[in-house]
C-alpha cells in the first residue's frame, strides 16, 4: 500500500471515529434519557412488571386513572387472538400519537409526555409499543401457541436484507468514488485553483484552498460513513425483539465516549463542532463563489459576442420590434441582475449558516433564515392554492378558442356562399363574425374573472372599478363610432371601391372599420372620417347606380345667347357627349334647357356612364369636345353681357375655325331716336350676343 493510501486510510478512520462519536452523542443521549424524568410518575404494570410510567394526565383524567385503564386494556389484549396482537401499532396525528390494535385504542401519547421524557412523541410511542409487545410475547401461554416464523418476522428479515444491501452498495461507492475525487481535486488544484483575493490583497493562498477542499471532501466521507453505520445498526437491531437489548447496549456504549468527550471539553465542545461546520461551510461558500466568478463572465462574453455577430431580430409579422443588438443588451442586463441575485443569496445563506452553528447566534440565524423562507413559502402556497383556478382558466381559454374556430367556419361558409339565408348578404359575414367573436370573448373574460388569483381582494376590485371608469370616460366617442360602424355595415350605403361623396369629400372608399371610414380623393389624398360623422352626414354613392339600370348620369351646363338656334346647340352638345370616352351609347345622351335668362339660355347636357370612378376624366374630356364642336360650328360660347364693349373687338373663336376673309368689325353708333340697323352680319352662329 502506498504512503498516500495509508495516509488516506488513517485519516478516514480518525474522521469515522469522530463522526460516529459526534452523531451518536447528538442522537443517542436524548434517546436514553430516563422516561420517568426525575423518577416520578405513575407506573403502568403488566403481570407485576413495570412497563413504563405516565407523567401527566389527559384532560380531566389524572395519571393514576389513566394507568389503571391502560392495565385493564392490556389484560384484555392477552386473551385476544394472535392477529390482534400482531396488529399492535402506532398512528401519529397532529398533536397526539395513538397506540392501538385492530380492535381498540390502548392509550395516547401527548406532546407534554414526550417533552417530559426528552424524546419525540412518535419515538416515545414506538418504544412503549415495543415494550408492550415484548411483554405480551414473553407470556408462556402465548409462546407455545405462536408459529415459529410469523409474517412479521419474515418481513423484518426482508427489511434487514435490504438495509444490508444498501450499506454494502454505499460502502463500495464511497470506496471507488472518493479516492477519485481526491485525485481530481489534487490535479485540479495544480492548474485551476487560484488564490482568493480582495482588491489585490491575497486572503487565502491557492495551496491552502486546495487543502481545504480535500479536507472538506474527506470530512464529508467520514460524516456520511458514520451516519450510514449508525442508522444501519439502529434500524436492523430495532427490527427484532431479540436484538433490541443489544441496540440499547450499543447506543449506550457509544454514548459513554461522547459524554466523556463532552465532559472534557465542556462548553468548548459545541464551539469546536461549530467551528468545524463553519469551516466546511466556508469551503463550500468559496467553491460556489469561485464557480460564479468563472461562469458569469464567460456567459456575459458569449452573449455580448452573439449580439455583435447575429442577424436575428424579433419581429411581429413584418415589423421589427427588437434587433439582435437590443436583444443582446437585454440579456446582458438580465444576466447581471441574475449574477447580483446569486451573489446576494449565496452570501445570505452563508451568513445564516455560520450564525446557526453557534448557540449564542442560533436564534438570530433562524430569524434571518425565516426572512427568506417565509416569502418563498407563502408564494409556493399561493401557487399551489391557485392551481385549480389556473386549470379552470386554461380550460375556459381552450373551449373559447374552439368555439371561435367553429363560429369562423360558419361565417366563412356564408362568405363563400356555401351557406345562405334569406335577406342576409354575404358581405355581412365578416363584420357579423367580428361582432359575435367580440361577445364570445367578453363572455369568456367574465367567466375567467372570478378565477384570477387575487380577484376577490378589495384592492383588485378597486383597481377594476377605477379602470372601468377611465375606460367609460375615455371611450365614449369611440363607442359611438363603433355603434355607427355597425349601423353602416347593415345599412350598406357603400362598399369598398365605391365612388362616394360624404359631406364635402369626394373619392373612392378604401377601407371600412368599426371606428372609421377611409376615402381616397381624386388627388390621391387619404381622408379618414369617423363613422359617427359619416352616419350624421348625407352620403352620395355614385357607384351604386352603375351596377344596375339605369346607369349614372353625368351632366354639365353652359349658356348660349338667344341668337343661336336651340336645335343647333342640342346637336352640338349631343355630338360632344358621344365623342367622349366611357359615355354609353345606349341610352343616348340628351339635352335639357334648364332656364331662360335675360341674355342667354342655359343648356344642360346629360350622358350615361358605367365608370363613376373616372368622373373627373370624363368631365374634362366632355368639356374639350364641347369646345371643339362649338368652335367648328362657329357658335361662340360667350355671354351676351359684353354687347356694349364688343364693337370693334375681335371674336373669341380661335383663328383656325374662322374664315380667311374674317376681319374685326368697326365701331358702330346711331343717332338718338333712330332705328338700329346692322351694317354687317356676324359670323355663322352669331357671336353669342342678343340682336
Amino acid at each position: 500500500m502506498s504512503t498516500h493510501d495509508s495516509h488516506t486510510t488513517r485519516t478516514h478512520g480518525l474522521l469515522l471515529a469522530i463522526c460516529c462519536a459526534v452523531m451518536t452523542g447528538l442522537t443517542a443521549v436524548p434517546a436514553f434519557a430516563d422516561p420517568s424524568g426525575s423518577g416520578s410518575g405513575v407506573p403502568v404494570r403488566f403481570h407485576g412488571e413495570t412497563l413504563f410510567t405516565l407523567q401527566t394526565g389527559l384532560a380531566n383524567v389524572d395519571a393514576a386513572s389513566r394507568a389503571a385503564a391502560i392495565e385493564k386494556r392490556l389484560d384484555r389484549l392477552t386473551h385476544a387472538t394472535p392477529s390482534v396482537i400482531d396488529s399492535l401499532r402506532v398512528e401519529d396525528h397532529e398533536q397526539t400519537a395513538y397506540v392501538l390494535t385492530s380492535e381498540e385504542v390502548l392509550f395516547v401519547v401527548t406532546d407534554n409526555e414526550a417533552k417530559a421524557a426528552g424524546k419525540p412523541r412518535h419515538l416515545l410511542a414506538e418504544e412503549q409499543t415495543e415494550t408492550i409487545r415484548e411483554a405480551i410475547l414473553a407470556l408462556p401461554s402465548l409462546q407455545s401457541s405462536r408459529e415459529p416464523a410469523s409474517p412479521m418476522t419474515l418481513r423484518n428479515l426482508l427489511w434487514a436484507g435490504v438495509a444490508t444491501a444498501l450499506l454494502i452498495f454505499f460502502a463500495v461507492a464511497f470506496h471507488v468514488l472518493f479516492p477519485r475525487l481526491y485525485e481530481a481535486l489534487e490535479a485540479w488544484s495544480e492548474t485551476q485553483v487560484r488564490a482568493v483575493s480582495l482588491h489585490g490583497l491575497e486572503l487565502i493562498a491557492a495551496e491552502h484552498l486546495s487543502n481545504v477542499l480535500v479536507f472538506c471532501s474527506k470530512t464529508l466521507r467520514g460524516v456520511l460513513s458514520g451516519l450510514g453505520l449508525y442508522w444501519y445498526f439502529h434500524f436492523v437491531l430495532n427490527l427484532f425483539p431479540q436484538t433490541r437489548v443489544f441496540e440499547q447496549r450499543f447506543l449506550e456504549a457509544l454514548a459513554v465516549p461522547f459524554e466523556q468527550i463532552q465532559a472534557l471539553l465542556g462548553n468548548w465542545g459545541e464551539l469546536a463542532i461549530g467551528l468545524l461546520l463553519a469551516l466546511v461551510a466556508t469551503g463550500l461558500f468559496l467553491a460556489f463563489l469561485k464557480a460564479f466568478r468563472e461562469v458569469f463572465p464567460s456567459m456575459l462574453d458569449k452573449v455580448s459576442a452573439w449580439g455583435f455577430t447575429t442577424t436575428y431580430s424579433f419581429k411581429i409579422q413584418r415589423v421589427e420590434m427588437l434587433s439582435g443588438a437590443q436583444i443582446s443588451d437585454s440579456l446582458l442586463v438580465l444576466l447581471r441582475a441574475l449574477r447580483l441575485a446569486a451573489y446576494v443569496s449565496l452570501t445570505y445563506l452563508y451568513v445564516t449558516s455560520i450564525l446557526g452553528f453557534f448557540p449564542s447566534t442560533r436564534k438570530l440565524s433562524v430569524e434571518l433564515l425565516n426572512y427568506m423562507i417565509e416569502p418563498i413559502k407563502m408564494i409556493a402556497q399561493e401557487f399551489v392554492t391557485s392551481l385549480p383556478d389556473v386549470i379552470a382558466i386554461a380550460i375556459i381559454i381552450v373551449v373559447t378558442n374552439y368555439i371561435i374556430k367553429l363560429i369562423h367556419m360558419f361565417f366563412n361558409g356564408i362568405k363563400r356562399g356555401a351557406i345562405t339565408f334569406q335577406g342576409f348578404h354575404r358581405e355581412w359575414a365578416t363584420p357579423t363574425y367580428k361582432i359575435v367573436r367580440f361577445f364570445v370573448l367578453v363572455l369568456a373574460a367574465v367567466a375567467i374573472f372570478p378565477y384570477i388569483p387575487g380577484s376577490h381582494s378589495e384592492a383588485f376590485r378597486g383597481i377594476s372599478v377605477f379602470l372601468g371608469v377611465l375606460v367609460s370616460l375615455g371611450a365614449a366617442g369611440s363607442f359611438s363610432n363603433i355603434v355607427a360602424g355597425v349601423v353602416l355595415t347593415y345599412m350598406r350605403p357603400f362598399s369598398v371601391g365605391d365612388r362616394v361623396k360624404i359631406a364635402d369629400t369626394v373619392g373612392d372608399i378604401t377601407e371600412k372599420t368599426l371606428l372609421v371610414t377611409r376615402i381616397r380623393t381624386i388627388k390621391n389624398v387619404d381622408v379618414t372620417i369617423p363613422n359617427a360623422l359619416v352616419l350624421g352626414s348625407h352620403i352620395i354613392n355614385f357607384s351604386s347606380s352603375s351596377m344596375k339600370p339605369p346607369p349614372l348620369i353625368l351632366h354639365t351646363s353652359l349658356t348660349i345667347g338667344y341668337d343661336a338656334p336651340w336645335q343647333k346647340v342640342h346637336e352640338l352638345l349631343i355630338a360632344a357627349a358621344k365623342q367622349t370616352a366611357h359615355i354609353l351609347e345606349t341610352p343616348e345622351p340628351f339635352v335639357l334647357q334648364t332656364s331662360l335668362d335675360d341674355f342667354y339660355v342655359r343648356y344642360e347636357v346629360n350622358a350615361y356612364t358605367g365608370a363613376p370612378n373616372k368622373m373627373a376624366t370624363i368631365y374634362s374630356e366632355l368639356h374639350q369636345h364641347i369646345r371643339d364642336q362649338f368652335n367648328e360650328a362657329g357658335v361662340e360660347i360667350m355671354s351676351p353681357h359684353y354687347t356694349q364693349i364688343r364693337d370693334g373687338n375681335r371674336t373669341t373663336i380661335p383663328d383656325e375655325y374662322l374664315p380667311k376673309t374674317y376681319h374685326a368689325p368697326s365701331w358702330r353708333s346711331w343717332p338718338l331716336g333712330t332705328t338700329q340697323q346692322h351694317q354687317e352680319s356676324p359670323p355663322s352662329g352669331g357671336d353669342g350676343r342678343a340682336s
